[in-house]
């Protein structure tokens, strides 16, 4: 869920394959805005609703299925109708709402999470909570992403991108600059992969493995 939740392997089978770790929640709880967030998401979708969608089909709802405590999942049907995720987090701000909105699964899905959660926030909560080395660990992401994308290259750890692996353009076609305006892609940190290939190359190109 774009890094609101954090779970770890079980060691026990009557937990499931995973167990949530619920300390990390107090790390990234700071205003969240809860169920007063979650009605004026669904009146942002409704209004939107009234507005594109024709006869009476929902482009954008609710995922209750798929929600958690600090994540607000929606599905939408047509992505082209649904407004660029700077404007909905502009409308969230102006109504004092902090929070991270994400578009991901190509425009496919909406979700909404506490303003100091992500992907990249989790992978630093490992490190204060468990001390791990992040020049240790590997995150593997596509040519582009969801429009968190950026937060996932760049700094300690190490990215292995995979060719032909994206997302459609329309999610980062409000990015004002060139995405090799941050991110440096000649880094030592990052390297490129087929998706067919062995992992293991890009890994030992990255130092994490030995021959």
């Amino acid at each position: 869920n774009s890094g609101s939740d954090l779970h770890y392997t079980s060691l026990n089978n009557e937990d499931g394959p995973f167990v949530v770790d619920f300390y990390y929640h107090s790390h990234i709880e700071y205003r969240w805005g809860g169920e007063g967030l979650r009605k004026t998401l669904i009146r942002w979708a409704s209004s939107l609703n009234e507005k594109k969608a024709d006869n009476d089909e929902q482009i954008v709802t609710l995922a209750e299925h798929l929600s958690t405590d600090y994540c607000y999942t929606f599905t939408v049907k047509k992505p082209a109708a649904v407004p660029p995720v700077r404007e909905l987090r502009k409308l969230l701000r102006i109504q004092a709402l902090r929070c991270h909105v994400v578009y991901s699964q190509n425009g496919t899905r909406i979700n909404v999470i506490p303003v100091l959660a992500s992907r990249i926030q989790a992978l630093r909560y490992l490190f204060v909570r468990w001390g791990i080395d992040m020049a240790k660990m590997a995150v593997f992401v596509g040519e582009s992403g969801d429009t968190d994308y950026e937060g996932l290259l760049g700094g300690l750890h190490k990215s292995v991108v995979l060719k032909g692996v994206s997302c459609s353009a329309c999610l980062h076609a409000n990015r004002s600059y060139p995405l090799t305006d941050v991110i440096s892609f000649e880094s030592n940190n990052v390297v490129h992969a087929s998706p067919d290939s062995d992992v293991r190359d890009a890994l030992k190109k990255l130092e994490l493995l030995k021959d």
